[in-house]
């Protein structure tokens, strides 16, 4: 389980760090505010949530992921109003280009890999390795019983007597 959590973390880092460092070295686009920020923020959540776990290319995997996306476009949201609206910090001076008192969560090379870190250590949480679903998968499920022959029970002379007066009345 520690192995997966921290498979997940290193894996969602990278993926969001990967996604930042594209917009702010690549486009120039170092801090996200408002709608932009949010958008941004979903879609690190949904890029972790397609690459972490198990991987979409596998077979059968796709509707995993795609729920994956969805539910990393919620998380990704969330974490970007957490973090603007709670985290008051901002940069202290200059630094990665940015003007000082940038608050951090509008900070891509900040705000991304956290999010993207995140999700993709719940992700991992949830992902199982395929050595274990198919070694549950041989076992059967119910335990199978021995045929048992039918006993029939042999009627009382007494019960007989009791059916023919309900019959008269």
């Amino acid at each position: 389980m520690l192995k997966r959590l921290a498979l997940g973390l290193l894996l969602g880092l990278l993926i969001g760090l990967g996604l930042a460092s594209g917009l702010h070295f690549g486009l120039g686009l170092r801090s996200a505010s408002g709608l932009l920020g949010y958008l941004l923020a979903m879609g690190a959540g949904a890029t972790a949530g397609v690459l972490a776990g198990k991987p979409p290319w596998q077979q059968e995997a796709w509707i995993e992921a795609i729920l994956k996306a969805v539910a990393g476009l919620g998380f990704g949201a969330l974490v970007f109003w957490l973090t603007s609206s709670y985290i008051p910090w901002t940069l202290p001076s200059s630094v990665l280009d940015l003007p000082s008192g940038t608050p951090l969560a509008h900070t891509l090379l900040i705000s991304m890999p956290l999010t993207a870190g995140l999700f993709g250590t719940l992700v991992s949480l949830d992902n199982t390795s395929d050595a274990s679903a198919s070694s549950s998968a041989k076992r059967a499920r119910v335990r199978e019983l021995p045929e048992v022959e039918a006993i029939a029970e042999p009627v009382s002379g007494t019960s007989k007597k009791k059916r023919g007066a309900r019959r008269r009345d």
